[in-house]
């Protein structure tokens, strides 16, 4: 067998032999049993729903950790950043600015920085 099709097409006959796979009646009635105790024992309505998706959000933004670790982690972050954001224009307006794009008048390229005197 060469290219593709060949191959697909005996993979595909060699599937349509093998019996169909059904799991066995008690199987089903231990899956059907298990999800009836864990759906009777969740509990229901807007709070614990809230509640449920949290939790989830906690773990993708910081997994094993408690739910109180990410929320203090970004009310710190959030104090700093309002900290810093206050505090910085006035720090920054109260230095002078001594910042030019123009040359200064004895700046000269082509002039050494040593005098005459010094050869």
């Amino acid at each position: 067998m060469t290219g593709n099709i060949s191959d697909q097409e005996f993979a595909d006959r060699a599937l349509r032999r093998l019996p169909p796979a059904t799991p066995s009646p008690e199987l089903e009635a231990a899956l059907l049993a298990a999800y009836d105790g864990w759906s009777a024992e969740r509990p229901h309505g807007l709070w614990p729903a809230w509640k449920t998706g949290l939790g989830r959000f906690c773990e993708i933004i910081w997994p094993g950790a408690p739910v109180w670790a990410p929320a203090s982690a970004l009310a710190a972050a959030l104090l700093l950043g309002v900290g810093l954001g206050t505090a910085l224009p006035e720090i920054v307006s109260a230095e002078p600015s001594g910042f030019s794009l123009e040359p200064p008048s004895s700046f000269n390229l082509l002039s050494s920085d040593l005098s005459q005197e010094d050869f």
